[in-house]
């Protein structure tokens, strides 16, 4: 098995079948519908939800990551929304939360984020993963409280309250399966989130390496909303009456 960067090396291991409860796996816990998954070649990505209904995910770190001095953070990984059926909904998020290893919201357009577990109206929702921040990456229009069915936004405290949300390329309408800037189209989208200790800023890119401008740069205390300089690190998604499958791949740490 061939490994890809620090956080791999921590998956070594044989594919893991999906379980309602949490499931320990060598550097995560895995909560929900979450499974590990070998690729071709080797590497190891995360599939978060498969493509069924009312499905729900999260997965993190086992250990607490510590923010760097001036409380700045930098990660990069890669995800993938494959195989819609019915309707591709309804997306993921990456987490910083100080609740526990545990932690999963509702299916649907909680995004395994929000509300309780095995809820799927939210909002309003009652529950959610807190103390948190998210950086959601929804592909299903729940409105009136999404902009559109493709759109990256900033969440707290286990609310989808969709904080500066922007759209990717300005490309909207993706439904059932969008073309480029569709972030449901099947393609490998990086990305990069950073923060200064003031803004999170948030970039990512259709199919390309290369780092575009950021989508979002938006001024937020972290670490008084988690109540720490430090937090578990992960990932959540959620399907509802549509669904897709949610991967995660190459998630490591940026730059310093």
């Amino acid at each position: 098995m061939r490994i890809t960067n620090a956080v791999t090396a921590m998956l070594l291991g044989a594919v893991i079948a999906a379980a309602q409860a949490p499931t320990s796996f060598p550097g995560w816990t895995l909560n929900g519908s979450a499974t590990m998954e070998e690729m071709q070649g080797g590497d190891l990505r995360l599939l978060l939800t498969p493509n069924q209904t009312a499905q729900a995910g999260s997965a993190f770190v086992n250990q607490p990551i510590s923010f760097h001095a001036g409380n700045t953070f930098s990660y990069t990984f890669q995800f993938q929304m494959t195989d819609p059926v019915f309707e591709a909904s309804d997306g993921m998020t990456f987490v910083l939360q100080t609740q526990g290893l545990t932690a999963v919201g509702g299916n649907g357009g909680c995004l395994g984020y929000a509300g309780a577990p095995q809820q799927s109206n939210c909002p309003p929702a009652t529950g959610g993963i807190s103390p948190s921040v998210a950086v959601e990456f929804d592909d299903y229009d729940n409105a009136p409280y999404d902009i559109n069915d493709n759109h990256v936004a900033i969440l707290t405290d286990g609310q989808v309250n969709d904080l500066d949300p922007q759209t990717p390329y300005g490309v909207t309408n993706c439904q059932p399966t969008g073309g480029f800037g569709c972030m449901n189209n099947g393609d490998i989208w990086y990305v990069w989130i950073d923060y200064d200790g003031m803004t999170l800023h948030v970039a990512l890119a259709d199919n390309s390496d290369v780092r575009p401008p950021n989508l979002i740069n938006y001024a937020i205390d972290i670490p008084s909303i988690l109540g720490r300089s430090s937090a578990y690190v992960g990932f959540t998604a959620g399907t509802g009456e549509g669904s897709e499958n949610h991967y995660v791949m190459d998630f490591k740490p940026g730059r310093p």
